[in-house]
């Protein structure tokens, strides 16, 4: 999983504003393989990876048919996932009230999307793919903290880039 996380990562990082299908999708994806992993014990991996995916496959379909409704929803779950991941990468525990952090977390990353969708998807792509990326490579928590903030600048960067140029 470390080397599928880095490859989602590094997607996030520099094509989830171009490609908001492929943001949903991956969103779906890691969403449900941390709740999968949370909920069914003692399953084969690739029983995990089969929901996992389906439920990526789910959020890209989403994205192409219901393109308001998937963007308020990716916004929820790339912003309750973050508000916890972060939270856990920076050593604070959630654990009782875990699930609240979530949906605070959520219904910041949906309002954002509503209202600066752009911006938002830039900045909710880069921060998913940056942890992605923390989370395959295991750094310690000295490094975890600056290779964050480089990561989050360059995919910010990348994709700002992307906005500005014109198609042929």
């Amino acid at each position: 999983m470390p080397f599928l996380k880095l490859f989602l990562g590094t997607a996030m990082l520099t094509m989830g504003r171009k490609l908001y299908w492929l943001f949903l999708g991956i969103v779906g994806f890691i969403f449900a393989s941390d709740l999968i992993e949370h909920v069914i014990h003692g399953q084969p991996h690739n029983i995990k990876i089969v929901f996992a995916l389906l439920a990526g496959l789910i959020g890209a379909a989403l994205a192409v048919f219901l393109q308001k409704f998937a963007v308020m929803a990716g916004g929820f779950f790339a912003g309750g996932y973050l508000l916890t991941a972060l939270m856990k990468e920076l050593g604070m525990t959630t654990a009782p009230y875990r699930w609240l952090v979530f949906v605070a977390g959520g219904f910041i990353g949906a309002l954002l999307m509503r209202v600066l969708f752009g911006w938002t998807l830039i900045i909710l792509s880069s921060v998913v793919g940056s942890v992605l990326i923390l989370q395959a490579l295991h750094f310690s928590t000295q490094l975890t903290k600056p290779l964050f903030i480089f990561l989050l600048v360059l995919g910010i960067a990348i994709q700002y880039g992307l906005i500005g140029r014109k198609s042929p």
